[in-house]
Order: C-alpha cells, then structure tokens, then sequence
C-alpha cells in the first residue's frame, strides 16, 4: 500500500513535470535593445526602443510598407470625396482591446484627439481640420477645411509620433499625465514590465492579423512567439556574452570591436539593422558668432571629410558605412545629391580662402565635445583636429554627455553658456523625410536647436507639406536640400549602419527602419 506522504510526493512530481512541459513548450523570445524603458507613453518620448515596444501592444489605422508607402492596417476600407475634404473610413471586423472590449469609432476618434495635440503632422492636420466624427460603431468620418494631401501619412506615420489607438478612457489622459493602463489591440500585451530588468509581453490571442504578407510595418502582424522578453543587460560585452551563452536569441546593436565574436561562430548570424541605418551630423548655432555668416558656415563644410569620420568609427569595414550626399538619407525616397559639393569634395585650401573672404577674425568656435561616450569622443576628435587644420580657432569643451543634451538648448552666448557647434546622429526613419527630418524647416525660434531661420526655406518645407502626390513631394524635397545646404542647417558626415545579431533558432526577421518583433519564429 502506498503511503498517503508518498501519493502527496507521486501527485507533487508529476504536477511539477507537467509545469515543466508546459514551460518548454512555450516559445519564447529573449532580446536585449539598447537603453531602459522607463515610461510607456508614446506621445510623450520620442524614445526608440520604448516605440519599438508601443508598436506591440498598440495598433495604427494605417502603416507604411517596404517602399515606404501608406497602408490600411486597422481601418478595413476608406474613401475620399471628389474635392478631397472629407475621409469616410470603416474599421477592420474583430478588432478588439487587450482588455476584451471591441475598437470602436469613439476609441479612434479620442485617440487621433489626442495624438493632434502632440505630433507636427498632426498639428498640421488640426489646423485644417472642421470635424472629426463617428458615422457608425465602426466607423468615422473626418472633414476638412481645406485639401490636405498628407492626411493619410499622418494617420500611418512611422516615427516621431506615431498614431497609437487606445481605448477612449485611456486615450483622454492627458499628455504628460500617467496612462491609467496600457491597454492596446495589438499582435501582443504586457504582462510584465520591471524598469530596469525586463519588459514582458504575451501574445494576444484575440488579435487577427491582415492577410496581406508582412511589409514593413504594414501587412499581416503574425505572432509566432508566445512570449517576448526584453531584457535590460546595462552593459554591451555581458550582452554579448548571454548571446553565446543561449541566455538571450537577439541583440539589436553588437559592439563594433565585438562583431567579429559572433560573426565567426556559425551558430548566429549577423545583418545590418535597423533599414537605412544612421546619419552623423554636424550641427551649427545660426545665432552666435562666427556661424551667423553664411560664408563662415559654408566654410566648416569644405573643412570637413566624411571618408575621415567614417574611418574612424569603422576602420576598414566599408560595408557598414557609406559616404552620402543626400540629407535625406541615401537609399531612401528622397534621396539627391544636389548642392552637396562642398561636403562631397571637401578641400582645406578652399576652406582657408572662404575664411578670408568672410573676414573670419579668429573668433572661437565653442564646440560642445562629450567625453564620457566613445563615440563623441573620437568623432569630436576628429572634427576639432580637421576645424583647426582649416584655420578655425576652436575652443574644444570637453564636458559629459548629459552636459551636452542640457546646454545646447542654451541660446546664448558661449560665454552665458552657449555654444557654436555639436555633434550627434539621428536614424534614418527620422532623417529621410522632410516632415520628420529636424533641420529643414527653417523656422527660426521654433526650429530644432541651432535655430536657422530662412524664410526661403520655410517656403521649400511648406510646398512639401502640401504638395499633392510622390512625384511633386519629391521636387520639393529636392528644393529643400539644395537650400538647406546652401544657408548650411547642418552637414551630414556618412550613413552607417548598426548591427545585430541573433541566434539561428531565430527566423523571419522583417526588414524595416524600426527594429519589429511579428513574424519572428523560434525553433524548440
């Protein structure tokens, strides 16, 4: 006869097997992504890794595809009148929130309320906007004053702030209120989110995707993982090292010096991620002397060598940078080389002469150069060693890069704290359009820190804005380039590329600007 502490242990076993079954039945994919996420806001930070993860657990009315064109994604059909003022659209059958209850026109109408007040594009919209309002349960209606071309792209906008839909209750907090709940209808939901350990989400069953393949961001959002765990791994060889170890299956960004580890070990690969990758930019303070003459600014762009900044970064890997002309990203829809010669062919002898004909007195150029980040340091480097060789006088503040974000927005002199010139880098899903892109607006005050202010310039951004159809959007953005380098908003010094790894039990990796997690299948 078996003992009933025996059947208590026999009973106990077999539930803890069964457990562990279970456990290892369930897919589920570890990814380490550069940074913390500390607040789930997507209106309220520009933050990528924390929109990465927005784009989990919240859907848009529409998403851009591979060729960067505007896609239905939660609205299932949609019309335009004859005079392009009013959109009739109808929602997707069986869209229904984390929480069980349905999208209806109500959760669109507050969430697109609430995106207006925040995003540019949006802000565009509502100015030209008469009404916004439901037709039906499923369906709205939106009505403006005027023809406004770039609606649709608002409504599917990729980054900056792109357009989440809530539920009415949440999507009426106002910005920079804490979200009561962050309760989406996308492809998963958050089960678990520990600021500086790990940001947990589950698939969510109820969602059904498009039919359409996946595209970008646009097409069928198929879940093929259970489980997806973010993992905060602070430092970049530890992160590493869990790679191999089969602690975690992907890392966003692998240590330029550490690429070489996971490229010789047959089980990972390896690829250039995110799409369009990087661009370094030089930013100049239109404001303080010496860089309020043009003729002074123009000459920091033929002292200045892509090849040099690229070189440095990335040694002899050419494979993970280009040297590029357009503004707007090479290999991006905007792309054009015009008016770029003088950073493309750049020329010390020809710097020096510019210096003199713009009476350049040898006024100090106060370059913000963190240190605390290596690669602030060695471009920074760089670029005081190749000012000085043109005939700069450079005053080479060496500060912390947390210094650097605070006083840039200083407006004034160098001396109350100001500066003259910085470095940084944007991605490439900001950089390539016009609307996206912050140094091409010319909007004096209200223009990204540097301030150009150039009312040609706001006239070549307006025409985009409202122009009508690719072809015209792109002979603006032609326009706007050639201008933007003339009064120099700035001086783009090469594309390059990051680089992720990942186990090779990992599959199905889509192709776009943001780093997305769908699709993503994972071998037992």
């Amino acid at each position: 006869m078996i003992s009933k502490a025996l059947k208590t242990l026999t009973a106990a076993t077999v539930l803890s097997l069964g457990m562990l079954a279970a456990a290892q039945a369930e897919s589920v994919l570890r990814i380490r992504d550069v940074g913390d996420i500390q607040q789930m806001d997507p209106l309220l930070s520009t933050n990528y890794p924390m929109r990465d993860m927005s784009y989990l657990l919240w859907d848009t009315l529409f998403a851009m595809d591979a060729n960067f064109e505007v896609k239905p994604q939660m609205v299932d059909k949609y019309s335009m009148s004859a005079d392009g003022k009013v959109y009739d659209f109808t929602l997707r059958d069986k869209l229904v929130f984390h929480d069980g209850a349905p999208v209806t026109s109500a959760d669109v109408i507050a969430s697109v309320n609430r995106w207006m007040t925040k995003d540019s594009l949006g802000q565009e919209i509502a100015k030209r906007l008469d009404k916004i309002e439901a037709t039906g349960t499923n369906s709205l209606r939106i009505t403006l004053k005027e023809p406004f071309a770039q609606l649709l792209n608002g409504l599917g906008r990729m980054t900056a702030y792109p357009l989440f839909i809530m539920p009415e209750r949440i999507a009426k907090t106002p910005i920079g209120e804490k979200l009561p709940a962050l309760v989406g209808s996308g492809p998963f939901k958050l089960v678990e989110w520990q600021p500086g350990v790990k940001f947990v989400v589950e698939k969510f069953k109820d969602y059904v995707p498009r039919s359409e393949p996946a595209s970008n961001l646009a097409g069928g959002k198929v879940v093929k993982v259970d489980r997806i765990e973010r993992i905060t791994i602070p430092d970049d060889t530890s992160a590493v090292n869990a790679l191999l170890a089969g602690e975690i299956d992907f890392v966003t960004e692998v240590p330029y010096d550490q690429l070489s580890i996971i490229e010789s070990d047959k089980n990972f690969v390896v690829a250039s991620k995110p799409l369009l990758g990087k661009s370094l930019q030089i930013v100049l303070n239109h404001t303080q002397p010496p860089l309020n003459n043009i003729k002074v600014r123009q000459a920091v762009q033929l002292a200045l060598n892509q090849q040099d900044f690229m070189s440095t970064l990335l040694g002899d890997r050419k494979d993970l940078y280009k040297l590029c002309a357009a503004i707007f990203m090479c290999d991006a829809p905007y792309a054009t080389d015009i008016n770029s010669d003088r950073y493309m062919k750049p020329s010390v002898e020809k710097a020096k002469a510019l210096l003199k004909e713009a009476g350049y007195d040898g006024t100090p150029i106060t370059f913000l150069h963190p240190t605390d980040q290596l690669f602030q340091r060695d471009m920074g480097t760089v670029l005081v060693q190749a000012l000085r060789k043109a005939g700069f006088t450079v005053d080479d503040r060496q500060i912390d890069l947390a210094t650097m974000f605070s006083r840039r927005n200083n407006k004034g002199t160098p001396a109350e704290g100001g500066w003259n010139m910085f470095l940084t880098a944007f991605g490439g899903d900001a950089m390539m359009d016009p609307l996206t892109n912050p140094y091409v607006t010319g909007a004096c005050e209200k223009a990204f820190v540097g301030w150009p202010c150039d009312q040609d310039l706001q006239a070549r951004w307006k025409s985009f804005l409202l122009a009508d159809g690719q072809a015209a959007r792109k002979d603006a953005a032609v326009k706007i380039q050639e201008r933007a380098n003339e009064i120099v908003t700035f001086i783009p010094m090469g594309q390059y590329y990051g680089v992720s790894g990942w186990s090779k039990s990992v599959s199905g990796m889509i192709s776009s600007p943001l780093h997305l997690y769908w699709n993503i299948e994972k071998k037992q």
